[in-house]
């Protein structure tokens, strides 16, 4: 009999293939998509001031009633072009071993960048000073930062909610942030206390969270990037950094709604497709994914910025 060893050579399975991805993106459930039919345009702004007047509602048996006025402003938008693409042989697709798919497998790379990317431009508006109203941000340093001697998260997050003008729905945190907080001892005794309260192993999720601080979600930022320039060893980095936010996110936002920010876009991902026959000895495909947005807030006041929150990283 043959050795063992002659009796298979080594093909690629078909039932196997190992490709490393980024986990859930959060954009959309942050920022909300808002499609729209212009690159830009106005959309109209109602006085805040008018919705929260206390009048005088008193009226006289034959009087006229008190007349209260209302008005609207105008703010804008502006989306930027967004794009990948990628030359496929011909030679390379009728030459590619099974289960690999060179036509699909391109598609889903350009759109993964695009996530990327997407995901990028939406945590570097939500986790930004600039992107509050001044009274709706803390930096926390030190022994206050949590995780430190003297810190105070059940406070410091509720004074963020409730800072909100609309109270806010939604919590963003950075997976070092999630990290610190899930298993700090303020918080997990909190949720103890309520009554069905849900710990394991001296931790809590993110839906035990939600139901301590009464909001509707609570997402965690965990995406990475590829922070060395291209051709150089690879680095990996968060593109969620280690802070917190409150918001309040309207998941549909339109007429008369109000929401922390919004992505418009004028024209949604699409993969085009052409051939060049000049390109190799049976021609070449060419994909390009692409798509618009602009990563737009809307009402300061409705989110709350906790820079810094932990001193760590994952």
């Amino acid at each position: 009999m043959p050795p063992v060893g002659q009796l298979h050579v080594d093909a690629i399975l078909t039932n196997l293939s190992r490709q490393y991805k980024n986990e859930e993106m959060i954009w959309d459930k942050v920022m909300p998509l808002l499609p729209v039919g212009k690159r830009s345009d106005l959309y109209f702004t109602y006085n805040k001031a008018d919705a929260f007047t206390l009048g005088d509602d008193k009226i006289g048996a034959t009087g006229l009633a008190n007349e209260m006025d209302w008005g609207v402003q105008t703010d804008n938008y502006s989306v930027t072009d967004h794009a990948f693409g990628d030359w496929l042989a011909q030679a390379a697709i009728d030459n590619a071993d099974n289960p690999l798919q060179p036509e699909v497998d391109t598609n889903n790379y350009l759109n993964l960048l695009l996530d990327i990317a997407q995901e990028n431009r939406v945590a570097n508006v939500v986790f930004n000073t600039a992107s509050y109203a001044v009274s709706n941000q803390k930096a926390l340093s030190g022994t206050a930062q949590w995780g430190g001697g003297s810190d105070d998260p059940i406070g410091d997050i509720l004074t963020a909610i409730e800072s909100c003008y609309q109270r806010a729905n939604t919590l963003v945190l950075g997976v070092a942030t999630w990290t610190v907080l899930r298993k700090h001892p303020k918080i997990i005794d909190a949720v103890k206390a309520i009554p069905g309260g849900v710990w394991r192993g001296g931790m809590i999720g993110a839906s035990e969270l939600a139901a301590l601080f009464e909001v509707n979600q609570v997402l965690i930022g965990r995406s990475r990037y590829n922070a060395s320039r291209m051709g150089q060893t690879a680095s990996y980095a968060r593109l969620w950094g280690p802070h917190a936010a409150a918001l309040y996110v309207e998941p549909k936002p339109g007429l008369r709604s109000i929401t922390f920010g919004a992505t418009f876009s004028e024209m949604q991902r699409q993969t085009q497709r052409d051939f060049d026959p000049k390109r190799g000895v049976k021609g070449s495909h060419y994909f390009k994914v692409a798509w618009n947005s602009a990563e737009k807030v809307i009402a300061n006041d409705c989110g709350y910025f906790i820079q810094n929150a932990v001193n760590y990283s994952v």
